[in-house]
């Protein structure tokens, strides 16, 4: 009996041994557990408190877009307020014009200008605003007037029209609008001027601004009178084909002596410089004319000159072409619907010389006329 208390015992305790270390590993996995849980409570919170951030985040950005919107809104009326107003200002400037261009008593003008760069304008007017006195010079507000757009340029209203079809001026052209400032009509440099003679001539037209080139003396102020309403107006052109029959290459130029539409002074124009190989023709571009007697009586002279002469006959002048270069073709009317065609001639002692013939102008092919090197 005693025996069997004692093996009695000693299986419990080995069962007991057993058992021992699974219910230390379930502790140990429990405890485990437990502190793992503690250990993820805080980060949970910071997994809450940033989605709270993130949603408050959106709920800004829903507004600011909101009044994104609203802004846009406000800017898009304001942009239709400002137009509405630039609108109404245009047309109270229309109005004005056409108030001035009716009045008898206005000299205002037009001018655009087609130099290809910025300018500054002025106009300086010889007056006499008032009976009994003074005549003097009258400067206008300085306009900068940029490529290809048109401006009025303001004179003193005149009531009196004995006086007011008295009125002359000359419009000045700057670079700078330092220059214009500081003009006075008594030391404009002739580069600088522009005479418009009598002021009420200009009713209802515009002057159209540009630059040529004239020889050595480099670019110079030239101008253009039209029909402020119809600037596209279209007339009898004066435009001629020159053909190259001498054997060899040869530079042409034509001068023209001109007067410009409602100017009073006659001068000559240089057209551009074109080159002309062996039986090739080309066409040379002479001003438009809208006055009649000016477009029957205006002149010209063929320039020739070799081909190694470019430098030469780019500075070439009216005023300084020698003899041997120059050729006259009297009054350029009488070319319309002809060529001009040019060949050597012997000449006695002096030996060859280019000298013209004018035939009827057959089956020109233009395009190739016109797409000729030119300087």
């Amino acid at each position: 009996m005693k025996n069997k208390n004692i093996l009695h015992f000693f299986g419990l305790t080995i069962f007991t041994l057993l058992l021992l270390p699974g219910c230390v590993k379930q502790s140990s996995l429990s405890k485990d557990k437990t502190e793992d849980r503690f250990t993820l409570k805080p980060f949970e919170k910071t997994l809450l408190e940033e989605e709270k951030t993130l949603e408050e985040l959106d709920e800004k950005r829903k507004e600011i877009s909101e009044k994104k919107k609203e802004a846009a809104k406000i800017i898009q009326e304001e942009k239709k307020q400002i137009q509405k107003i630039k609108q109404i200002e245009s047309d109270e400037k229309e109005k004005i014009s056409q108030i001035k261009s009716t009045d008898p008593a206005e000299l205002d003008f037009y001018i655009q200008n087609t130099t290809g760069k910025t300018i500054y304008a002025v106009c300086f007017a010889y007056i006499q605003k008032q009976p009994f006195h003074r005549w003097r010079w009258d400067k206008t507000n300085i306009y900068k007037i940029n490529n290809n757009q048109t401006v009025q340029i303001d004179v003193d209203y005149i009531k009196d029209e004995a006086y007011r079809k008295n009125v002359y001026g000359y419009l000045a052209i700057f670079d700078t609008k330092e220059k214009a400032e500081n003009a006075i009509y008594e030391l404009l440099e002739e580069k600088d001027k522009i005479a418009l003679d009598k002021l009420y001539k200009l009713k209802n037209q515009k002057i159209l601004i540009g630059v040529e080139k004239y020889g050595f003396k480099g670019e110079q102020l030239a101008h253009d009178i039209v029909p402020f309403e119809d600037s596209e107006m279209k007339f009898p052109e004066l435009d001629f084909v020159v053909e190259n029959k001498t054997g060899k290459t040869v530079l042409i130029a034509c001068f023209v002596y001109q007067r410009k539409d409602d100017a009073h002074i006659w001068r000559f124009d240089k057209t551009p410089i074109i080159k002309l190989k062996p039986n090739d023709y080309g066409l040379i571009d002479v001003d438009s004319i809208r006055e009649k007697y000016v477009r029957v009586y205006l002149q010209g002279y063929l320039a020739v000159f070799n081909e190694d002469q470019l430098q030469e006959a780019k500075e070439s002048t009216f005023e300084l072409l020698a003899p041997e270069n120059k050729i006259p073709l009297g009054r350029m009317a009488a070319l319309k619907n002809k060529k001009v065609v040019l060949e050597v001639e012997q000449y006695g002692t002096v030996g060859t010389k280019i000298d013209y013939t004018i035939h009827p102008l057959r089956r020109i092919d233009f395009k190739k006329a016109l797409n000729l090197e030119n300087y």
